[in-house]
């Protein structure tokens, strides 16, 4: 099994169901006997056991990335604004959103919000005088 879709089974285990691994493991039961009550791979339940023996939790780790920036609301505007004037550029799409919600926001997180709704994301072009 590959590692990302272990680590999607392991996100799918509610948290009552991790401690209720632990109770089992620490009564005895072995891991395959507890995967068959929980509803889980035995390779699942061993993890997580694991994880509480070396780092004293089993909540799930949090994410590598960083959380958005931009709210739906300005996810919103940021698209609409696209939408009526197709002649304009990230920058001032940027500087619309930041004159309205006084939150800075980065041409380049406008041009990815852009891109995840569908819409070419716009650049200003430098042309020859």
């Amino acid at each position: 099994m590959s590692r990302r879709k272990q680590q999607s089974a392991f996100d799918q285990v509610f948290k009552f169901d991790r401690g209720r691994i632990g109770t089992y493991r620490d009564c005895g039961l072995s891991f395959r006997e507890i995967g068959s009550r929980v509803g889980r791979n035995q390779t699942t339940a061993m993890r997580i056991r694991d994880r509480w023996m070396q780092e004293g939790t089993t909540d799930q780790r949090g994410r590598s990335h960083q959380p958005q920036c931009t709210t739906s609301r300005e996810y919103r505007q940021i698209v609409r604004r696209a939408v009526m004037d197709h002649s304009v550029t990230s920058r001032t799409v940027a500087q619309h959103i930041e004159s309205v919600t006084h939150h800075s926001v980065s041409a380049r997180t406008i041009r990815h919000r852009l891109q995840q709704s569908g819409l070419p994301a716009r650049r200003l072009l430098l042309g020859l005088p």
